[in-house]
């Protein structure tokens, strides 16, 4: 109640040509905003298809989780930042292994405005390939999956 009187009082000091022109100032930022807005946003997926388990990754700083899905991010630029964790098993931690951390630095993927998930896909010799789709499933997850059959054939 204090607010409205307090707005009310001081609108009443401007006058009415200034109030038209923020008014459509501020109506022309948010369109050319919608219009023109040059980030990309969506969820991430991420898909490891190492032989050691993935404890955490970010795209840009945000969380991916450690595979699954999360929501809602937002990207800018043209390339993106990948830092990982594969973290170690038992076993692992028998033969003497620790948590790795890596990052590498890659180009965003082609990207249209029904995309809605980045696919991160962890492959091993610490590779990663980003693939953006409107799919909540990867275009290149048979792919992978059958390069991890021959190898483990």
């Amino acid at each position: 109640m204090l607010a409205r009187w307090a707005i009310s009082r001081y609108m009443r000091l401007i006058p009415v040509w200034l109030q038209v022109s923020l008014a459509a100032l501020v109506i022309i930022w948010l369109v050319w905003g919608m219009v023109f807005n040059t980030s990309k946003s969506g969820s991430l997926v991420g898909y490891n298809h190492t032989d050691r388990p993935l404890f955490r990754y970010f795209v840009d700083g945000n969380y991916g989780g450690n595979g699954g899905t999360t929501c809602c991010w937002s990207f800018e630029g043209d390339s993106v930042e990948v830092v990982w964790v594969l973290d170690v098993t038992p076993e692992d931690i028998e033969a003497g292994l620790e948590e790795e951390e890596h990052r590498v630095t890659l180009k965003m993927p082609e990207y249209s405005r029904d995309d809605q998930y980045l696919h991160v896909h962890f492959l091993p010799d610490n590779r990663v390939d980003l693939i953006w789709s409107h799919n909540i499933r990867s275009p290149k997850l048979d792919q992978y999956r059958r390069a991890g059959d021959e190898r483990n054939e």
